[in-house]
C-alpha cells in the first residue's frame, strides 16, 4: 500500500470512528432522558387541586323551600377558604320542589352562590329527586322541571349522551391528573309518579361512562350522584334503596379504581371505604365478585336539610362513621396533590364551621 493510500484509509477510518461515537453519544443522551427516576415521574404529575362537595339544603315544606341561613353560612365558609377551591360540586336536592307558585325555583337557588361564582369559583350540580317535583313529592316527577334544570344550569358541561346534556357530564382537571363524572339517577323521558326515590342508573349512562373512562389516563377518578349505593339507615319520610343498577355501577367503579363516590339524599354524614368485607347489595345473578379496590362512599347528605333522627345501630354508626347530630350540617373539602387525596369534612350551623373528619386516599 502506498503512503497516499494509507493516508486516505486513515482519514476514512477516522471519520467512521467519529460518526460511530456521535451516534453512540446521541443514543446515550436519549436513553438518559427517557429513564427518569420514579420521583421525577411523579413530579411530572404532581398536580394540586381543591374542590368542595355538599348536598341537600332543601327546606321542609313548600313554604320553606331552602334553608337559606345555613346555606349562606356554608357559602361564606367556602369563600374564605385559602387556597380557594377550583369548583363547588352540589349533589342535589337544592329546594323542597323544583316548581312552586307558577315558577321554577332553580334560578333563585343558583343566585345564592353568586358570592362564589363572581369570585371565579364555578358551581356544578347533580340533579336530585326534589328538583323534579311540582309543589311536593306527592305530585311525582315532571319532565318540564328537568328541561328547566338543564336551561338554568347550562354551565354544567354538555358532553353527556344525547338528551342528557347538563345532567350527565364529565370533565378533567387542567393538568389531566383527575377525572370527574356526574350521573343523573332520575333521568326522565316522560312525567310520572314513582313510589321509590332511590333512582336508577340506566344503560345509556353506563355505556357513556365506560366510554369516558376508557379515554382518560387520570390517576384520580371521582363520581358524583344524588343517591347512595349503601344506606346506613331507613328514612320513613322517603324510603329509598339501591337496585341492581347501582351494584353494576359500583362493580365498574371498583374495577376502574375510582377514588370516591360522593352522594347525598340521606340527611346525615357518613363515609366508608368499601372493601371486600362489604358485600354487594343487592347481589346480582350471576353473583358480583367481592370488591377489591377500596372505593370510598362519601355520603354528605345535609348542608341545610333537616337531620334524619332515626335510630342507627351503634356498630353501624362506628364502622360507617355516621354523624347526624341535631341542627348540624356538613360540607367536605377535597384536596388533590399528586398521588394523594385528602378529604376534610366540616360541620356547623349558621356560625363558624370546623373540621371533624379527615381521611386520605393514596394512589
Amino acid at each position: 500500500m502506498t503512503n497516499s493510500l494509507k493516508i486516505i484509509f486513515r482519514i476514512v477510518k477516522s471519520h467512521i470512528n467519529i460518526i460511530a461515537m456521535t451516534v453512540l453519544f446521541v443514543i446515550v443522551v436519549m436513553l438518559a432522558g427517557g429513564c427518569k427516576s420514579k420521583s421525577e415521574q411523579q413530579q411530572g404529575t404532581a398536580e394540586t387541586l381543591r374542590f368542595v362537595f355538599m348536598a341537600d339544603c332543601r327546606g321542609k315544606s313548600t313554604a320553606d323551600q331552602v334553608n337559606t341561613p345555613v346555606l349562606n353560612a356554608i357559602i361564606s365558609q367556602i369563600g374564605a377558604l385559602s387556597p380557594k377551591p377550583a369548583f363547588v360540586m352540589f349533589g342535589g336536592d337544592m329546594s323542597y320542589s323544583g316548581y312552586i307558585d307558577s315558577s321554577y325555583t332553580f334560578q333563585a337557588w343558583k343566585d345564592l352562590f353568586t358570592p362564589l361564582t363572581a369570585n371565579g369559583i364555578p358551581l356544578y350540580t347533580a340533579l336530585g329527586n326534589h328538583e323534579l317535583y311540582l309543589s311536593s313529592s306527592d305530585s311525582g316527577f315532571f319532565l318540564g322541571n328537568q328541561q328547566e334544570f338543564k336551561h338554568v344550569f347550562s354551565e354544567n358541561p354538555a358532553n353527556g349522551p344525547p338528551g342528557y346534556e347538563h345532567l350527565t357530564y364529565s370533565f378533567t382537571s387542567p393538568g389531566g391528573n383527575s377525572f370527574f363524572a356526574v350521573l343523573d339517577a332520575y333521568y326522565l323521558t316522560h312525567s310520572f309518579k314513582d313510589t321509590t326515590v332511590g333512582g336508577n342508573i340506566d344503560s345509556t349512562q353506563m355505556s357513556w361512562l365506560k366510554e369516558q373512562v376508557a379515554q382518560t389516563k387520570a390517576t384520580h377518578k371521582f363520581l358524583f350522584i344524588h343517591s347512595p349505593y349503601y344506606y346506613v339507615n331507613k328514612d320513613p319520610e322517603e324510603p329509598s334503596a339501591a337496585n341492581e343498577s347501582y351494584t353494576k355501577l359500583w362493580a365498574f367503579l371498583d374495577a376502574n379504581k375510582f377514588d370516591l363516590y360522593a352522594c347525598g339524599h340521606s340527611h346525615l354524614y357518613s363515609r366508608k371505604t368499601i372493601d371486600s368485607s362489604v358485600l354487594p347489595n343487592p347481589q346480582t345473578i350471576p353473583p358480583t365478585p367481592s370488591w377489591q379496590n377500596n372505593v370510598v362512599q362519601l355520603l354528605n347528605g345535609t348542608c341545610g336539610t333537616h337531620i334524619e333522627a332515626t335510630i342507627i345501630d351503634p356498630a353501624i354508626r362506628a364502622s360507617w362513621n355516621v354523624h347526624n347530630d341535631s341542627l348540624t350540617y356538613y360540607f367536605s373539602v377535597i384536596d388533590i396533590s399528586g398521588s394523594t387525596v385528602t378529604v376534610n369534612s366540616y360541620r356547623g350551623n349558621t356560625g363558624a364551621y370546623s373540621v371533624f373528619d379527615t381521611f386520605t386516599i393514596n394512589k
